[in-house]
């Protein structure tokens, strides 16, 4: 679920479009020549809204007997203001006007941008597929727009079709284009080895020997960057290749300078200096510059890589890392960017293990919980199309989730205009729509907690403390939150009267290996596994390596959470007795969730809905249960069929008369209680607070 969902209101952009043209009639007598007029005089102002006010207004009058050239090329005008502005679905439409009633009329530059437009707008929404198939609609690519088209092949994992223009295009003339094919090569052997394509580190040779044809080439100096920087981050993948990577990035940099660029000096000051130099000096010159620059995600990243100098004392490292953090906090890196979001987790480790490392275990609890925030933002963005209101309120559930999906393709714009290195004078309108389309969204949700008062902590959950999660912790419950690292594993017992910490020197990678293990052997076991698990040797060894000293003082409560971000049958751990034999036992990735799904219960008469997920996609089940709060929601830790589980589900039927909650439910199917279908208690853990 973590993809980016097609919206169902974009597979049917035709039915909406006699909507588009009627929505602004203006008053009889209008005139289509001054309305145009005073549209693009707004749109000079940078009066953006007023401006598509206009052209819509027009737009009805002039179109009521056809589309004349004059309509078209408003249409044209208009689809552009909707791209700066990131009205996505506004643009899709008229992208369809124009395809519809202009055609293959259209002349070629103007064919030419709309597509680019089309494709970058899916693009930013995370359609990578669908960008590249539209690119194969221009009438006459050029070498670089091809190079594009492959490379949106690329991300949406289409790696045939990258190949086959990689192919074809790295025999070319031109070197830039030559080494940027071979990049894309080497990109698609390491992603796809069963292509049958030549190993990584040929194209890596074959990229050095041309490399300095690049350099040398008669060539705007943006393009030649351009090839080395896309160069780089290739080789960059393969460790023997990273020197090389290195140098082709101060060579760019060389030639940034040499040209007068400032902006592309700065990335590049950052990018040269963070494969192998790692100059700390250099990341706070560039930190600073990025400030001024209105160059928020690049700021990031240096604020990242400065927190992982070695050269700097732990105290710094850990500011610096914060500071990342706390910018993320704010601007929030969407899931189409993955070489941030994968720096940024990167990150939230290496502070983890600063802070754990400094005994600083409160204020770990509190930054490890404000990176996976980081996260549920993200999936929520990622998979808003899965969010309902009640029957009735469709109109306002659709603008929330269109203004969501909308604020996400504009953060994906600001963040390619630093890959790329270009597109900075899309920035300021950018952020314009951003704030405007953040305060709406703000509005919307307002409006749609009067009607489901879980909805702004769903949609907008906020950082968590340890004391704000005590006060939502029932006096039977406690929450557990694991921390399994490199060094060691700690866990955090918390609950309205108390908090308990106890680390054990075990390595967490041998924790995972062991939970991997045991998590193969339960999938595995017969029908009623019972007699061979209570002496299982891992089982106990988990239960030692978790819970520790820990395990004495859980008798105290009813229910416990545990809290990880990897899921793990906590409800087979135990000594003496398995803890699901006498608790109820949930699993939730973050603590955030306590706050949220505190005191969500079914309505009255209601029965909850039930929902199974395999339990290696607990990411699927957070994201189901945020948007349907008061199901039921289960992990299994085994292939089950249809009918073991449609007798989980009649077992459930029972149950949840007497206890609506999933780890009641679970606690009842405990072999020995005489309610346990073929011992499906073993193989069953239970998502949420419930």
């Amino acid at each position: 679920m973590k993809h980016i969902r097609v919206l169902n209101y974009l597979l049917v952009i035709t039915a909406c479009v006699p909507l588009l043209l009627c929505s602004c009639r203006p008053k009889d007598g209008a005139d289509p020549a001054a309305l145009y007029d005073e549209a693009a005089r707004f749109y000079r102002q940078k009066k953006y809204s007023a401006a598509l006010d206009n052209y819509n207004k027009a737009l009805a009058v002039d179109t009521l007997k056809g589309f004349a050239p004059r309509a078209v090329d408003a249409l044209y005008r208009k689809s552009g203001i909707e791209f700066l502005t990131g009205e996505y679905s506004e643009a899709f439409n008229t992208f369809a006007l124009l395809e519809k009633h202009a055609g293959q009329g259209l002349p070629d530059s103007l064919h030419t941008d709309m597509v680019l437009n089309r494709s970058r707008m899916y693009t930013e929404l995370g359609f990578f597929s669908k960008a590249a198939s539209v690119m194969v609609s221009l009438r006459k690519p050029d070498s670089w727009q091809l190079m594009d088209q492959a490379d949106l092949w690329l991300k949406g994992r289409e790696f045939r079709q990258a190949a086959q223009i990689y192919g074809q295009m790295a025999v070319a003339e031109d070197p830039a284009i030559r080494i940027v094919a071979l990049s894309g090569l080497l990109d698609c052997s390491i992603a796809s080895p069963e292509l049958g394509l030549d190993p990584p580190e040929r194209y890596a040779g074959k990229i050095a020997a041309i490399s300095g044809r690049v350099m040398k080439m008669e060539a705007p100096p943006e393009l030649r960057i351009k090839a080395l920087r896309i160069a780089a981050r290739s080789l960059e993948q393969l460790e023997k290749e990273r020197p090389n990577a290195s140098f082709l990035l101060f060579r760019a940099l060389a030639i940034a300078q040499q040209a007068n660029l400032p902006r592309l000096v700065q990335i590049l000051q950052f990018e040269s200096n963070a494969i192998i130099v790692q100059k700390p000096d250099a990341y706070r010159g560039v930190i600073e510059y990025y400030g001024q620059k209105n160059m928020p995600y690049a700021r990031v990243a240096a604020l990242y890589m400065l927190g992982r100098c070695p050269g700097l004392t732990d105290a710094e490292r850990i500011d610096a890392l914060k500071s990342g953090l706390a910018a993320c906090q704010y601007y929030g890196i969407p899931a189409t960017a993955t070489s941030y979001v994968r720096m940024e987790k990167e990150a939230a480790n290496q502070l983890n293990d600063l802070l754990i490392a400094g005994g600083r275990y409160f204020e770990l609890f509190e930054v490890s919980e404000q990176e996976r925030l980081l996260e549920l933002q993200r999936d929520l963005q990622a998979n808003i199309s899965g969010f309902q209101l009640p029957a009735g309120h469709q109109v306002l559930q659709n603008e929330i989730i269109e203004l969501t999906r909308e604020i996400s393709g504009l953060l994906q714009r600001k963040i390619t205009m630093t890959e790329e290195g270009s597109g900075f004078e899309l920035a300021a309108p950018a952020d314009i729509a951003i704030r405007k389309k953040r305060g709406r969204l703000i509005e919307l949700v307002a409006e749609a907690a009067k009607i489901d008062n879980t909805v702004t902590s769903r949609l907008q959950p906020a950082p968590v403390t340890l004391r704000t999660v005590q006060k939502s912790l029932r006096p039977d419950q406690a929450l557990v939150k694991m921390f399994v690292r490199d060094s060691l594993s700690m866990g955090m017992l918390i609950s309205n009267r108390e908090v308990q910490i106890v680390t054990s020197r075990v390595p967490g990678a041998q924790v995972r290996e062991q939970l991997a293990s045991f998590r193969k052997t339960l999938s595995t076991a017969g029908p009623d596994p019972s007699s061979t698990l209570v002496g299982d040797p891992q089982r106990l060894w988990l239960t030692d390596a978790l819970l520790q000293s820990m395990n004495e003082r859980l008798s105290g409560y009813r229910h416990l959470i545990f809290v990880d971000d990897q899921p793990a049958p906590f409800h087979l751990l135990g000594r003496d007795r398995m803890l699901g034999r006498d608790k109820q036992i949930s699993f939730i990735v973050s603590s955030n969730e306590v706050v949220v799904y505190a005191g969500v219960q079914p309505a009255k008469g209601q029965v909850p809905g039930i929902a199974f997920f395999d339990a290696a996609n607990s990411g699927q089940a957070e994201i189901y249960k945020m948007f349907h709060p008061a199901d039921r929601v289960f992990l299994l830790w085994k292939p089950m069929s249809g009918q073991e589980i449609g007798e989980l589900k009649t077992a459930m039927a029972g149950a949840f008369k007497s206890d609506a909650s999933g780890s009641g439910f679970n606690k009842i199917l405990f072999p020995g209680t005489g309610n346990s279908p073929n011992g499906g208690w073993f193989w069953v853990s239970v998502y949420g607070m419930d």
